[in-house]
């Protein structure tokens, strides 16, 4: 809710409201702060104070011997609201100072292993905050920003722009469309990109934010298959293929159920004759990897799904949401590697992980991955380099089966 550079700085996140965040998200990606409202010449700024309020928490209980916590059982899925202190105050080095020909932001990073205690305190006082400058990049703009689904709810075409809602009802407006920008699925230019973006469509949008602080749109990728469609994503957390159900946490809602399913355990009915589609974001994915994606037998705990939605709520077991398309969507986690297999493949030991130990029906206590198509942060990070027991967050496509779960990766990031 406050972003405040010190000393006697201005809050950057002031008249934009209260900001939802995914922490979990965060983990692969990066938040960002502009500066582009601190006026030019304001001094030097050498700290940052973060105020985060009323935070949720989902998550399955696996303790081992099991206990209940939180007042959640053992094995069930759980959303708390839990207490600790909400404010981060990050010291700045070097100290951050705006200036015309020195336009910057800040990239806000979350260490979850340091956010929450084993009692599910959460602690934004002790180090979980990293902040880190941003520059101008080669092609000129601050920070890109990957993967931001929403609804389109103004569209102009006399600017080339167009504002979408995300998930957290958070209004993103004047996102440009200019000669770069690439549509999926569409053919489309500045001049004729209204044929390809239109009012209530649910899109996923990568964005590059300029110095001063426009929004441009690297890509464009249209979610509908037909007008006011229904979509909810979501984190697998258990699949019964004989009731042909799944339970998943709802991580993204383009559909009319309202914003507090998310974070929200679901129960996702998959009809007999539900289409399977993978959704690649510019990754090049084996062709057999992609057709094995064909059925709920398919499916893995720590996968993210997309379904669109038919009908109910999904509050329930008795009360499903029915879904006739499921789509693979990008899987974000973090896991120590267990050895290296090739010049840009590696194991991840997940035995440790209770969201894949304890999957149903089997347990999923390895993945390999690959890659090979990667983007390293810090960007001196190599596969060759890494050693047993590094910690790294990954963002990728998670494919079955259970005793050989392959993550095609597109981010890795060396904790």
């Amino acid at each position: 809710i406050g972003a405040t550079l010190g000393p006697n700085g201005p809050d950057l996140l002031a008249g934009k409201g209260p900001i939802e965040i995914e922490v979990k998200r965060l983990e692969v990606e990066t938040a960002f702060l502009s500066t582009a409202n601190v006026p030019v010449n304001s001094g030097s700024f050498s700290s940052l104070s973060l105020i985060f309020a009323n935070p949720e928490l989902t998550f399955q209980n696996n303790t081992k011997p099991p206990v209940t916590i939180a007042g959640c059982a053992p094995g069930a899925v759980c959303q708390i609201k839990p207490t600790g202190p909400l404010t981060a105050n990050v010291t700045l080095n070097p100290a951050l100072t705006i200036s015309a020909n020195n336009p910057t932001g800040m990239q806000v990073d979350v260490n979850l292993a340091k956010l929450l205690s084993n009692s599910l305190v959460v602690d934004f006082s002790n180090g979980s905050i990293t902040i880190t400058q941003s520059q101008v990049q080669p092609g000129g703009e601050l920070e890109d920003v990957d993967d931001v689904s929403g609804t389109v709810v103004k569209v102009d075409t006399g600017t080339s722009t167009f504002d979408i809602q995300t998930s957290q009802n958070t209004t993103l407006t004047g996102i440009k469309v200019d000669n770069n920008t690439k549509f999926e699925d569409c053919t489309g230019s500045p001049v004729n990109f209204a044929n390809c973006v239109h009012l209530n469509d649910n899109v996923e949008v990568d964005l590059k934010l300029q110095p001063d602080g426009t929004k441009v749109a690297k890509k464009i990728e249209q979610q509908n298959e037909e007008a006011n469609e229904e979509d909810l994503e979501g984190i697998i957390t258990s699949v019964d293929t004989a009731a042909n159900t799944i339970q998943m946490v709802a991580v993204e809602n383009l559909s009319v159920l309202p914003s507090t399913i998310l974070g929200s355990p679901v129960t996702v009915s998959v009809a007999n004759n539900a289409k399977f589609q993978v959704k690649q974001k510019g990754l090049k994915v084996d062709p057999a990897l992609v057709s094995s994606f064909n059925s709920i037998n398919s499916l893995l705990v720590g996968q993210n799904v997309e379904v669109r939605r038919r009908s109910v709520d999904g509050s329930s077991s008795s009360s499903p949401i029915v879904t006739d398309r499921v789509r693979l969507r990008m899987s974000r986690f973090t896991a120590p590697v267990k050895s290296k297999t090739g010049a840009n493949t590696f194991t991840l030991d997940t035995s440790g992980i209770g969201l894949f130990h304890n999957a149903k029906p089997a347990a999923i206590d390895q993945i390999t991955v690959d890659a090979s198509q990667a983007e390293f942060e810090p960007k001196s990070v190599t596969v060759s380099g890494l050693q047993a027991g590094d910690s790294i967050s990954l963002r990728g496509l998670l494919f079955g089966p259970a005793a050989n779960a392959t993550l095609v990766a597109g981010k890795v990031r060396k904790r």
